[in-house]
């Protein structure tokens, strides 16, 4: 079975990155015989050249524009809008595709119960390799992942999908409402999207022999610490919040409202400016979590204990 695939490029001041990024993935494309395809470059209200860089020297990608940065989910989000074919593939403007990047990936969407596939991301300079399989560890009060879990060959399952080089299935990712914009402007929104189509059903892999490359530090590195590190942790609250079964979901904002407590105590104002940002979000945060029961309605829908479990299993079998 053939499949047509769109690439979604999220931008913001990546004009020096965009053209290795564009000219790999067509090589990559043309290598695997992939003959509908678009690549789609979703800006995020850039203050360099890249939008006219795309309109003058690659005027047949799809550009989508933003006068306001939204941040990462924002952003992909106008892109996957745009996006018209069966795959979906997300691309960081800092990674490049190796040309046969897609030529592993393509039959995993032959069984309808794949969501996505991620290759493996190695540093450019070094060749070390940077992301992996994520094997979940889900406990009573805890969803959280292993760093990474690396093979040369052999196909895994993974928690979630990295947000900067992941194939997915365009009609689930549709149903899903793509990626969750409560995590903008950036973490976590990755980790939230695989729970959601593991707790469908549907399975996410990592893919060894898709290799791509990081070509250099991301905006977020560029960013003060600090910002990052409070974003990070109240994005983390709201991931908790979102997908712990009713209940312990409350449960688990109390104690980390009484850690805050205590952190403040001793100086620690980070812990405590998250949750404080989380309980200023929680209206929405309730809607969202109300929506997205709404959507499943009729559906079967697995816990995270039951997430965790399920990959546990998988893992087993394919070592």
């Amino acid at each position: 079975m053939k499949f047509s695939v769109s690439i979604v490029i999220p931008n913001y001041n990546g004009q020096q990155l965009l053209v290795d990024t564009i000219k790999c993935a067509q090589v990559a494309l043309e290598s695997s015989a992939i003959g509908d395809f678009e690549i789609i470059v979703s800006d995020d209200a850039s203050t360099d050249d890249s939008v006219n860089l795309i309109l003058h020297d690659f005027p047949d990608i799809i550009l989508v524009r933003s006068e306001v940065n939204t941040g990462f989910a924002g952003n992909m989000n106008r892109g996957i809008k745009r996006a018209s074919k069966d795959l979906v593939c997300f691309l960081n403007s800092d990674v490049q595709l190796t040309s046969s990047y897609f030529t592993s990936q393509l039959s995993l969407f032959e069984n309808e119960q794949t969501f996505g596939v991620m290759g493996a991301i190695y540093d450019q300079e070094t060749n070390e390799p940077q992301d992996g399989a994520k094997k979940p560890r889900i406990g009573y009060l805890r969803i959280e992942s292993n760093k990474n879990t690396f093979s040369s060959t052999d196909l895994l399952p993974t928690m979630f999908l990295s947000g900067a080089n992941a194939l997915v299935r365009r009609e689930y990712l549709n149903q899903l409402g793509g990626f969750c914009e409560l995590y903008n402007p950036y973490y976590s929104e990755d980790v939230d999207l695989g729970l959601q189509a593991w707790r469908r059903g549907w399975k996410l892999y990592f893919q060894p022999l898709a290799i791509c490359h990081h070509a250099q530090s991301s905006t977020i590195k560029k960013l003060p610490n600090k910002g990052v590190r409070m974003i990070a942790k109240r994005n983390k609250h709201f991931l908790h919040f979102l997908n712990l079964p009713s209940g312990l979901n409350a449960l688990y904002l109390l104690s980390v409202l009484f850690n805050s407590l205590g952190q403040l105590l001793i100086g620690n104002t980070l812990h405590f400016n998250a949750v404080i940002s989380v309980f200023k979000n929680l209206k929405k945060l309730q809607k969202e979590r109300k929506q997205r029961h709404e959507k499943a309605k009729g559906k079967s829908m697995l816990s995270v204990f039951q997430v965790k479990q399920v990959i546990l299993d998988m893992t087993q079998i394919n070592s």
